[in-house]
């Protein structure tokens, strides 16, 4: 088993600390979502001018790039609006190849004022296929996440159908189809096991105001467990990411607790 986490984890690190931490709290790859102020890493000096530095800095380690998260969404209909995040996908993509990253992750995004998610569904699928043949000139499987308004699985799994290419697939992000969508992890599994080329990994509870906390994994009501042991079952063998949303709730505690606590329970359920 391949762990990672996203670094929306530690928001305050910097590069360096991000991959010194890694190594010596146990992860074998790290999912980038942005670093400190800057969310979209291609436009850091870290990746352009620095990109050889960050090469060394990271084989240094013996470190990973499990993927680049980006908030390009492709359930989009306004043409200057879809060709702003096809370039924000196309410059992550490049960097992504050049980082031997599998997945940058997308979003399908809020469906658009007088829309349904209907009627978006072939338009999400054309916009995806639409960047499908550079993802695979890159060698890189542009991921569509279970989040927001495509959160159900049945949904997700029909854009799939539709798209049919082997460079788009599905990050399966196993909190919010079991908590947004009250869906079985079963029956999630059995709609995006053809297309699961990534997975993030939280937990949660509901407060006594109905309220989506989280907390560390094992310790909330999403059956993580199970659907990581189906996954595995199933012959997945990408990383395990875990999605510790620190920068949009600075109330979670620091990555310094949590992330290692990640790793003693995997090991804990998985060695």
């Amino acid at each position: 088993m391949k762990l990672s986490f996203t670094t929306l984890g530690c928001p305050d690190w910097t590069l360096q600390e991000i991959v010194k931490n890694a190594y010596q709290m146990g992860f074998d790859g790290i999912e980038f979502r942005g670093i400190r102020d800057e969310m979209d890493i291609s436009k850091l000096p870290e990746f352009t001018t620095d990109l050889d530095k960050t090469k060394e800095l990271l084989s240094r380690y013996k470190v990973s790039v499990s993927g680049i998260d980006v908030s390009a969404r492709f359930a989009v209909v306004d043409p200057e609006e879809k060709e702003r995040h096809f370039d924000e996908t196309r410059r992550n993509l490049k960097l992504a190849a050049q980082l031997n990253a599998r997945t940058l992750r997308v979003f399908g995004g809020k469906v658009p004022e007088g829309y349904t998610v209907e009627r978006m569904i072939p338009v999400l699928a054309e916009n995806l296929r639409g960047m499908a043949d550079e993802a695979e000139e890159c060698g890189v499987v542009l991921a569509l996440e279970t989040h927001d308004d495509w959160a159900d699985s049945a949904v997700v799994s029909r854009v799939m159908k539709k798209v049919n290419h082997p460079y788009i697939g599905v990050l399966w992000d196993m909190h919010h189809p079991f908590r947004f969508n009250s869906e079985d992890p079963e029956e999630t599994y059995a709609n995006l096991s053809p297309y699961i080329v990534a997975v993030h990994v939280k937990d949660s509870i509901l407060d006594e105001n109905g309220q989506t906390r989280y907390v560390f994994p094992g310790e909330g009501d999403v059956p993580i467990r199970d659907m990581l042991e189906m996954l595995i079952d199933g012959g997945y063998e990408g990383y395990i990411t875990f999605e510790w949303e620190k920068r949009w709730h600075r109330e979670l505690p620091e990555p310094e607790i949590a992330f290692p606590k990640f790793v003693e329970k995997m090991r804990e359920w998985f060695e």
